[in-house]
């Protein structure tokens, strides 16, 4: 006759044991005893408790080792913690502080039954308290009742939050967060364990020995989750004194790689927002809009391997050649002068003839030297002042030598010549080179795998979709996205910022106008142009001019 027993205790599944030589049985030749037969029915029932431990273990490890934000990461495992031990409450404290005046960071907390405004505080590490003394001792609690400690014990339980709350804290598990090395990252406080029909019960030895491994594995997530925030912290401060060295090199366009960043970003998580249309399908995940962000902040940082006399110029002559152009114009009125008046002496003229050539050469140089202020604004110039600036290339001074020079070399002639803007083909080619130097600079970086794209995003930063950019002139599959956003802010920046020496700032909206102008062209992105104005990108940094 076939005999089986069942714990009835297993849980979902009932442990069901056999006949001999079926499962736990097998060896037995005869029916135990019923005393035998229950100690091998508990020993299977903990075999089988401590393998679901292990299973549920190596699921909280999964979870935890996918989430690298340490805010999040502590709210994680208080709740991974709570749901395995049946915990109605608890907090992480984190250790924090120098080596030599360390201290405990009350860093997150979670209760089922009440909420009050959580606060993180930094408090010093004392025996005195649960959490202090785990820290210390590097021991865990487990105590029934927080009220009944021994006296002779030296820690005493913090009553003020069930004080505050009208909360009633029983049973209390503080066990040490310890790292791979040994070293103590934090302490898990868990409270009230609750049963099945949720009576607040003391937590057993197994409950023990399951939080001691989850604050284990927790520790280690807390290690390198730190160590993800300190080389962000780490990147940040390069990226903050890169920023620096760009602004002191061309102070004029201070704030511009900020804003540029502002507006990026925004475009991109307004991208984010918005599931339908051309980029319905395409999401950028905090780590792109980070790496989107360096990109945008380090966009110009090439500009350091720009001569300053260029990076900085602000009219078509440098101010030191602009001052002796003029003076040599001075000058030839002097001499003109001086020699009219010596023929004046000799008699060989009047001093009427004086009074006329002196008046009129300085009506001459008045004309030439308003020619020259005129033709040396970066404004478009005109046909009229073009054809004067022949008159400029025969004029001669004497020099100091007493050589006849030329009063504006031919140079300074085909700088004043310049149609728009203030910079020759020379000095332009040398101001697109920013663009090579910031992306040789960028790749030389070890950036980390979800920052990798940096470089690239920058290089294309003033590539067209019509293959008219620059420095490779890419057509519009080979730029990416993010470099297209970039785009679009970095014109938008440029043409209303008002600080800048050789332009007045552009009215918001002719500004928008020729963003579409340039879209229009098939330069600039048409459906991020189109988002950045429907969901008002630009008032993120838009000034009134």
């Amino acid at each position: 006759m076939r005999r089986a027993l069942a714990f009835q205790d297993a849980g979902p599944a009932d442990v069901v044991l056999g006949v001999p030589g079926d499962g736990i049985f097998a060896d037995c030749e005869a029916w135990p005893g019923l005393e035998a037969a229950e100690a091998l029915v508990r020993a299977a029932w903990a075999r089988l408790q401590d393998r679901r431990d292990m299973e549920r273990l190596h699921e909280v490890g999964r979870a935890l080792a996918s989430e690298q934000n340490l805010d999040r990461l502590l709210d994680l495992i208080l709740t991974k913690a709570r749901e395995l031990l049946m915990a109605e409450a608890g907090s992480i404290y984190l250790l924090t502080g120098a080596e030599d005046d360390p201290e405990l960071l009350f860093a997150h907390t979670q209760n089922a039954r009440v909420s009050l405004p959580f606060h993180r505080v930094a408090m010093p590490i004392s025996r005195g308290t649960l959490a202090g003394f785990v820290a210390l001792s590097r021991e865990s609690l487990n105590l029934p009742d927080v009220y009944r400690i021994p006296v002779e014990a030296p820690y005493r339980f913090n009553d003020s939050f069930d004080r505050q709350a009208g909360y009633h804290t029983t049973s209390a598990l503080v066990v040490p967060m310890l790292d791979t090395e040994g070293q103590v990252l934090g302490v898990l406080q868990l409270l009230n364990r609750l049963d099945e029909d949720g009576r607040t019960v003391a937590f057993s030895t197994a409950d023990q020995r399951l939080a001691q491994s989850l604050a284990g594995q927790a520790a280690v997530a807390v290690k390198n989750a730190q160590l993800r925030e300190e080389i962000e912290r780490l990147f940040e401060g390069f990226v903050a004194a890169s920023v620096t060295a760009i602004e002191a090199r061309d102070p004029v366009t201070s704030g511009h790689s900020g804003r540029v960043a502002d507006l990026t970003v925004g475009l991109a998580e307004a991208v984010n927002a918005t599931p339908n249309g051309p980029f319905g399908g395409l999401s950028f995940s905090d780590r792109q809009l980070r790496e989107l962000r360096y990109a945008s902040l380090l966009h110009d940082f090439g500009k350091v391997g720009v001569r300053e006399q260029v990076l900085v110029k602000a009219k078509k002559l440098d101010p030191s050649q602009l001052e002796i152009i003029l003076q040599r114009l001075r000058q030839r009125e002097l001499e003109a002068a001086l020699e009219t008046l010596a023929k004046a002496w000799k008699g060989g003229g009047s001093f009427e003839l004086w009074e006329r050539t002196l008046q009129d050469r300085q009506a001459e140089s008045e004309r030439l030297i308003h020619l020259v202020r005129q033709s040396n604004e970066p404004t478009v110039l005109s046909q009229e002042v073009a054809e004067g600036l022949g008159l400029l290339e025969s004029l001669t001074f004497t020099h100091w030598s007493g050589e006849s020079r030329t009063v504006v070399a031919p140079a300074d002639v085909a700088s004043l010549r310049i149609r728009k803007g203030s910079l020759s083909e020379a000095e332009r080619l040398e101001i697109e080179s920013h663009v090579t130097h910031t992306f040789r600079f960028l790749e030389r970086i070890p950036w980390t795998r979800d920052l990798a794209g940096i470089p690239d995003i920058a290089y294309a930063h003033h590539e067209r979709l019509s293959g008219r950019g620059y420095p490779r002139k890419l057509m519009e599959p080979d730029i990416p996205v993010q470099s297209r956003a970039m785009a679009i802010a970095d014109v938008f920046d440029a043409l209303t910022a008002q600080d800048r020496p050789y332009k007045g700032a552009v009215p918001l909206e002719r500004s928008l106008a020729i963003l579409d102008d340039e879209a229009r062209d098939g330069a600039l992105d048409r459906g991020l142009l189109d988002l950045f104005v429907e969901a008002r990108i630009f008032e993120r940094t838009a000034r009134k001019p």
